[in-house]
C-alpha cells in the first residue's frame, strides 16, 4: 500500500431530507438538584464548594458596596491588578468600609502630600491622588507626582486644564501610570496620549458615552476611565460605550448617618429595636442637613442633656475670691 493513500479523505455520501426539523422543548424537563447546586469539588476534606463563603466580620465589613452592575466591564491591569471599580471619595471612613477596587482622590484644593498620606494610610486597595492641573501647575505639579510615587501612590491624576508638556514632564520622572482628564475627543486628549498619559479620564458630563465611543474608537488598547452615573442603566451605557473601569461616587458619611437615624427614628416609632446597617442607594436621596449626623446619641438623650440646668463649678479654695492677703 502507498504511504500516501493513507491521507486520502474517503468520499462519503449522505442523503438528507430537506423536510427534517429538530428541535428539544426543555420545558417539561426537570434538573436534578444536584445540577442545579453550585459547582462542587472533591477535596482531602471531603466535597466542598468551588466558591469559597465569603468573610466578613461581626462589626468590620464592606458597608459600602459598588453597583454590581459595574462587574459587567472588563477593567484593566495595574501592576497584576485587575482593576474595575474605582472610588470617587477622600473621606477616609469612606474609603476604609467600601469594597472598590482602587480609589479616585482629587479635590478642589491645591494637593497636599499630608493629604495623599492619610488616604494611603486607610486604604487598603490602589489609590489614585490628583496633583493639580488647574490652579496648580508646572514645577508644582511635578514634584507632588513625585512626591506621592515615593508616598506609594499607584498613579497620578492631572485635571483637564493640564498642558501636554505637563503631562510629558511628569511622565518623564515617575514610574507610575498618569491619568490625564480630557472632557472631549479633540486634539489635546490625542496630544496627552502622545505626552505620555497611560489612562484617560473621560468627564464630559452627558456626553461622555459619546466622547467614549469616539476616543475608544482611536484607542482600542488604551485604559479609558469614567463616570457611571447612579443607575444601573446609565453605568452599562457607560461601559457599553468603551469604559474599562467606572468612577463610582459613594453617598458622604453624613449622608449614611442621616439615613440611618431617619431609619432609627421611624423603627423606635413603630415600637422596633433598631439594627445597625447601612443603604447607600437610600442614603443617596438624603439631605444631611435635615437629620442631625453628627449626634449619635439617641434623641431623648439630648433632649434630657438640652434641658438639665447648667451647673457652676465651684472655685477651689486655693483661688477663693474672699482669700484674704498676707
Amino acid at each position: 500500500m502507498n504511504p500516501n493513500d493513507m491521507h486520502t479523505p474517503v468520499p462519503v455520501s449522505a442523503d438528507v431530507p430537506e423536510n427534517v426539523e429538530a428541535s428539544v422543548d426543555f420545558s417539561e424537563i426537570d434538573i436534578a438538584p444536584d445540577l442545579a447546586e453550585p459547582a462542587h469539588a472533591v477535596t482531602p476534606a471531603g466535597v466542598l464548594p468551588m466558591e469559597p463563603a465569603p468573610i466578613e466580620g461581626h462589626l468590620r465589613k464592606a458597608a459600602l458596596r459598588v453597583p454590581e452592575a459595574i462587574e459587567e466591564t472588563g477593567g484593566f491591569t495595574l501592576f497584576g491588578r485587575r482593576i474595575k471599580s474605582m472610588l470617587y471619595s477622600t473621606d477616609v471612613a469612606v474609603i476604609r468600609n467600601a469594597n472598590a477596587d482602587a480609589v479616585f482622590a482629587v479635590y478642589p484644593f491645591t494637593a497636599q502630600p499630608a493629604i495623599t498620606q492619610a488616604l494611603l494610610t486607610a486604604a487598603e486597595c490602589p489609590v489614585f491622588v490628583g496633583v493639580g492641573g488647574g490652579t496648580t501647575q508646572g514645577k508644582r505639579s511635578v514634584q507632588l507626582a513625585a512626591v506621592s510615587e515615593m508616598q506609594g501612590a499607584a498613579g497620578v491624576i492631572v485635571n483637564s486644564p493640564a498642558s501636554a508638556e505637563l503631562v510629558a514632564q511628569i511622565a518623564s520622572i515617575v514610574d507610575i501610570p498618569v491619568i490625564a482628564t480630557v472632557v472631549r475627543a479633540d486634539d489635546d486628549a490625542h496630544a496627552k496620549v502622545r505626552a505620555g498619559a497611560k489612562i484617560l479620564n473621560i468627564a464630559a458630563g452627558r456626553d461622555t458615552p459619546q466622547v467614549l465611543r469616539e476616543l475608544r474608537a482611536t484607542y482600542p488598547n488604551l485604559p479609558l476611565i469614567a463616570p457611571g452615573g447612579k443607575t444601573p442603566e446609565t453605568i452599562l451605557e457607560t461601559i457599553q460605550a468603551g469604559a474599562n473601569a467606572i468612577i463610582w461616587t459613594p453617598p458622604s458619611a453624613q449622608m449614611l448617618q442621616a439615613d440611618m437615624m431617619q431609619r432609627y427614628r421611624k423603627l423606635e416609632g413603630e415600637g422596633e429595636n433598631p439594627v445597625p446597617s447601612i443603604d447607600p442607594v437610600s442614603a443617596g436621596e438624603v439631605n444631611p442637613l435635615e437629620a442631625r449626623p453628627d449626634i449619635p446619641f439617641p434623641d431623648e438623650v439630648v433632649d434630657r442633656m438640652s434641658a438639665e440646668p447648667t451647673r457652676r463649678t465651684p472655685f477651689p479654695r486655693f483661688f477663693s475670691r474672699n482669700r484674704t492677703r498676707r
